[in-house]
C-alpha cells in the first residue's frame, strides 16, 4: 500500500537557512556536517510544518524561567540576515498523488508580536496548487487537515511515530518535554479513548457521589445537632391550655404579646420574651411611681424646650404689642417732623408744608404755605437779579477792553456820551441800580426767613422735647422679640399661665441682655425643679421607657391585672413548647429521610467504584495484550541497538498483571526483572533504548512513511552502528528515514549499507551546500 512520502523541502528566512531547497525521492536521506551547520534547525523546520510548536523550546523556555511579558524585537525562528517573511514550504507524494503544503509567518505578524519563543501563533498553515503557487490557501482547521491526508491521530502521534528528536529519552524517562508517563504518551495509539472517556465518565460520577454523600453526611450531623439543641430548650409548663389574649394596642404587636410569638428560627428568645412580662408585671405593680415619674419628667423635658425660655421672660409683655406698634408709629411721625424742624430755612419747600400743616392751625398753616411759596420766588428773583449783575460787571470790563481811549460811542445802541468817561459812568450806574435791587430783595428774604421762623418756633419748642422721651419709653428690643414670636403667641400664652398655675412666678420686667435673660430663665427652672414630686426608686428608667413605648400612658393598664399578666407568662412557655415539639417532628422527619439518602448513596458510590475497577482492569488487559504486539518487536530492535548489553538478549516490556488500577509500562532484562532497566543503564544506553521503542512503534503503527531522526549515532559505539543500519535497511525498507549526524564517515557508511541492499540514498553536506549556494 502506498503510503505518503516528503518528495521536496524549501525552506526561506528560518533559522540558519536564509533560502534552502532540496529534493527527498531516496529511501535514506542524511543531513552530514559539523556542527552548528542547521541540521536540527532542519527537523526543527518539519516539526514546525506539522506540529506548529518545538517542544524541545518550549521546554528550556520554562526551565529559564523567562518572563512571560518581555516583548522581543526579533522572532528567535527568523534568519538574522531576513526581514521577510518565514516559511517552509513541502511537497509529498503517494503514488501519483502530490500534496503541498506550507507554513508562513508573515513580516508584518511578526512585526506586531511579542515574538516569544514559546508562542507560534504567526505561523499558518496553507495548502500550494503547486510547489510555486503564489496565492495559497489559508487552512483553518489544522487538525482537520492533517487527519485526513495523513491518517487519523498524526499530529499526536508525530512525536512517538515519526520524529525521533536529538538525545530524546522523553519516552522511556519523562522529562520536560513529555512529563506524562510511558503509558500515557502512547495510550493514543492503542485505541483507548472510549474506554478512557467511559473511565474519566465513571470517575466524575464516583466524586459526585462522593461529595452528595459527604454533603447529606454534613447535612445529617447539622440537623441532629438542632435536634439535641431543641430538647434542651424543652421546658415544664403546666398541662392546662392557656387561651390568647392580647395585652397591649399597638399597631405593630410587639413579639411577646404575639398570638405565635415563636418560629423555628428563634425559639432561643423565651427567656427575652418572660424577662419583657416580668417587666410589665412590675410596671403594673409599680403604676403609681410610674404617674409620678412621667410628670416629673414631663416637666424636666418641658423646661429644655425653646420655647420655654421664650415664654418665661415674654409671658407678661405679648399684650403689650399693639401698645409698641403705636408708640412706633407716633415715633416715626415725631421723628419726621423733628428731623424737618432741625433743618436749615432755605431748605423747607411748600411740599413741607403738609408735614406741618398737621401740627399748625389752619391759618398758620395757610401763612407758613404762602411764606414757603414767596421765599422760592424771592430766591429765584434774587438769584436772576444777581445773574444780572455779575453779567454786567463782566460785561463793563469788557466794554471798557473793547472801547478805544477815544471812544465815546456805546457799542451796543450807538448812543454817543461824548466822552469815553460819561460811557464808564453810565455803566456803573446801572450796576449800582442792579446792587440795590438785590439789597432789596435780599431784605425781602430775610424777612420771610423770620417770619417762618415765628411760625415753627413754637413747634421745635414743643415737639423737640416730646420726641427724646417716646425714644426713651420706647423698648425696641421688646417691639422686635415680640414681632419674631407673633406666630407663637398663643402657645406662649398658654405655657406661661400653665407656669402660674403651678405657682410659678415669671418675671415682670423684660430683660434685653442676654446675661439677665438667661438668669430669669434659670430662676424659673429651679422653681420648677423643686416643684418636682419626690420618687421613691422602685421603677427604673428601663421600665418606664418599657411602659412609654408600649402603653404611653397610665390609663393604658387600667385593663390589666396580675392574672392576666401571669397567664400571658404560661401561654408564652406553652406557645414555645409547641413551637419546639413541631419542629422537633419535622427535623426527625428530614433525619429519616437524610439517612436513607446516605444509605442510598453509599450503595451508588460502591456500585460506580466496582464499574470503576472493571472497566481499569479491562483497560490494563487490553492495554497488555496491545502492548505485546511490538514487544516482539521492541526486544529484537533493542537487542540489535544494544549489542554490549546483556549479550544482545534485548530488553523486555514489562506491564503490571490486571489485577491493578493502573498500567505503567516498565522495561527489564532476563537478569533482573524486578527494577526498572533504565535505572542501571548509561546515557548512551538509554538512547539506544528510545530509539528502539521509537522504530517499534512507527513500525507497528505509523501510517505515514517518512521517519525523522536527529543524530541517533552520537552516543553509539561501531557495533551499535553497524546495528542501526542493518536494522533501518531491513525492518524500514518500506519507510522513507531521514536522519542526521555530524561524523562523515557514519554518513558513508550509512549509505554504503543502504546501497548493498539495494536501496537508494542520498547525502546532503551542509557545509558544502553553504559553500556552494551561500544558504545561511
Amino acid at each position: 500500500m502506498e503510503r505518503w512520502r516528503i518528495h521536496k523541502l524549501k525552506v526561506n528566512g528560518f533559522k540558519l537557512f536564509s533560502n534552502f531547497e532540496e529534493s527527498y525521492s531516496t529511501d535514506l536521506v542524511v543531513y552530514d556536517g559539523p556542527n552548528g551547520f542547521g541540521k536540527t534547525s532542519l527537523f526543527d523546520a518539519k516539526q514546525l510544518l506539522f506540529c506548529n510548536n518545538l517542544p524541545r523550546i518550549i521546554a528550556r523556555l520554562g526551565a529559564l524561567k523567562i518572563s512571560g511579558n518581555k516583548k522581543f524585537n526579533k522572532s528567535i525562528y527568523q534568519n538574522h540576515h531576513s526581514h521577510s517573511n518565514v516559511s517552509i514550504a513541502a511537497e509529498f507524494k503517494k503514488g501519483t498523488e502530490s500534496l503541498y503544503v506550507m507554513r508562513l509567518a508573515k513580516k508584518e505578524d511578526l512585526n506586531r508580536s511579542k515574538n516569544k519563543p514559546n508562542s507560534f501563533n504567526e505561523f499558518k498553515l496553507y495548502e500550494l496548487k503547486s510547489f510555486d503557487d503564489l496565492n495559497p490557501q489559508l487552512i483553518d482547521n489544522e487538525k482537520e487537515f492533517w487527519s485526513k491526508k495523513f491518517g487519523d491521530k498524526f499530529l499526536s502521534n508525530f512525536s512517538v511515530l515519526n520524529y525521533l528528536q536529538q538525545d530524546s529519552k522523553s519516552i522511556v524517562v519523562p522529562d520536560a518535554c513529555d512529563n506524562r508517563n510511558r503509558t500515557a504518551q502512547i495510550s493514543h495509539l492503542l485505541n483507548l479513548d472510549k474506554l478512557e472517556k467511559r473511565i474519566d465518565h465513571f470517575e466524575k460520577l464516583k466524586a459526585e457521589s462522593k461529595a452528595q454523600l459527604s454533603k447529606a453526611k454534613d447535612e445529617y450531623q447539622t440537623k441532629n445537632a438542632s435536634l439535641e439543641e431543641l430538647k434542651q430548650y424543652l421546658t415544664v409548663s403546666d398541662s392546662i391550655k392557656v387561651s390568647y389574649t392580647k395585652l397591649t394596642n399597638l399597631r405593630v404587636t410587639p413579639q411577646w404579646d404575639l398570638e405565635s410569638p415563636f418560629s423555628s428560627e428563634n425559639h432561643k428568645n423565651l427567656e427575652h420574651l418572660i424577662e419583657q412580662v416580668d417587666l410589665l408585671k412590675r410596671i403594673y405593680v409599680g403604676k403609681n411611681e410610674i404617674l409620678k415619674k412621667l410628670k416629673n419628667k414631663q416637666k424636666v423635658e418641658f423646661t429644655q424646650k425653646d420655647e420655654f425660655g421664650v415664654a418665661v421672660r415674654l409671658y407678661h409683655h405679648i399684650d403689650q404689642l399693639p401698645k409698641l406698634n403705636k408708640k412706633k408709629a407716633q415715633l416715626h411721625q415725631l421723628d419726621k417732623v423733628c428731623n424737618l424742624l432741625n433743618l436749615e430755612i432755605s431748605k423747607l419747600t411748600p411740599s413741607h408744608n403738609a408735614i406741618f400743616s398737621t401740627y399748625l392751625e389752619k391759618q398758620s398753616a395757610e401763612e407758613l404755605s404762602n411764606l414757603l411759596k414767596n421765599k422760592n420766588k424771592l430766591i429765584l428773583e434774587h438769584g436772576g437779579v444777581s445773574r444780572k449783575q455779575t453779567e454786567m460787571i463782566q460785561f463793563r470790563e469788557k466794554l471798557i477792553q473793547v472801547c478805544g481811549d477815544e471812544s465815546h460811542d456805546c457799542p451796543l445802541c450807538g448812543f454817543d456820551y461824548k466822552e469815553r468817561t460819561l460811557l464808564i459812568s453810565a455803566i456803573k450806574v446801572k450796576t449800582n441800580l442792579l446792587k440795590q435791587q438785590l439789597d432789596n430783595i435780599g431784605l425781602r428774604i430775610t424777612q420771610c426767613y423770620q417770619d417762618i421762623e415765628k411760625i415753627l418756633a413754637p413747634l421745635k419748642t414743643k415737639y423737640v422735647p416730646l420726641l427724646g422721651l417716646a425714644k426713651k419709653e420706647y423698648e425696641e428690643t421688646l417691639h422686635s422679640e415680640l414681632i419674631t414670636h407673633t406666630h407663637q403667641a398663643n402657645r406662649l400664652k398658654s405655657i406661661g399661665k400653665q407656669l402660674i398655675e403651678q405657682g410659678i412666678e415669671l418675671p415682670q420686667h423684660y430683660a434685653s441682655e442676654k446675661v439677665a435673660q438667661s438668669e430669669q430663665i434659670s430662676n424659673v427652672k429651679d422653681a420648677i425643679l423643686q416643684s418636682l414630686e419626690p420618687e421613691d426608686g422602685l421603677i427604673s428608667n428601663q421600665e418606664l421607657n418599657f411602659f412609654i413605648n408600649i402603653f404611653g400612658e397610665p390609663n393604658n393598664l387600667e385593663k390589666l391585672n396580675e392574672d392576666l399578666i401571669d397567664l400571658k407568662r404560661s401561654y408564652i412557655q406553652q406557645q414555645h413548647n409547641l413551637t419546639l415539639n413541631a419542629s422537633i417532628i419535622k427535623i426527625k422527619s428530614e433525619l429519616k429521610n437524610c439517612d436513607e439518602r446516605i444509605t442510598h448513596l453509599k450503595t451508588l458510590y460502591s456500585g460506580l467504584e466496582k464499574i470503576e475497577t472493571k472497566l481499569k482492569h479491562s483497560q490494563t488487559e487490553y492495554m497488555n495484550r496491545t502492548i505485546g504486539q511490538m514487544e516482539s518487536l521492541f526486544h529484537i530492535y533493542s537487542g540489535r541497538l544494544l549489542q554490549n548489553y546483556q549479550s544482545g538478549l534485548g530488553v523486555f516490556i514489562d506491564t503490571p498483571s490486571a489485577n491493578r488500577k493502573t498500567a505503567t509500562m516498565n522495561f527489564s532484562t532476563v537478569c533482573d526483572s524486578q527494577h526498572d532497566a533504565t535505572l542501571s543503564m548509561s546515557s548512551g544506553q538509554i538512547s539506544a533504548l528510545s530509539l528502539s521503542l521509537f522504530l517499534a512503534l512507527n513500525k507497528k503503527y505509523a501510517k505515514t512513511a517518512f521517519v525523522f531522526i536527529d543524530d541517533p549515532t552520537q552516543c553509539m559505539d561501531e557495533i551499535n552502528i553497524a546495528s542501526l543500519s542493518d536494522l533501518l535497511r531491513v525492518e524500514l525498507r518500506d519507510r522513507q528515514v531521514i536522519i542526521s549526524t555530524h561524523e562523515q564517515d557514519i554518513s558513508d557508511y550509512l549509505c554504503y549499507r543502504y546501497g548493498k541492499a539495494g536501496l537508494t540514498r542520498k547525502q546532503i553536506n551542509l557545509l558544502k551546500k553553504n559553500q556552494q549556494a551561500n544558504i545561511f
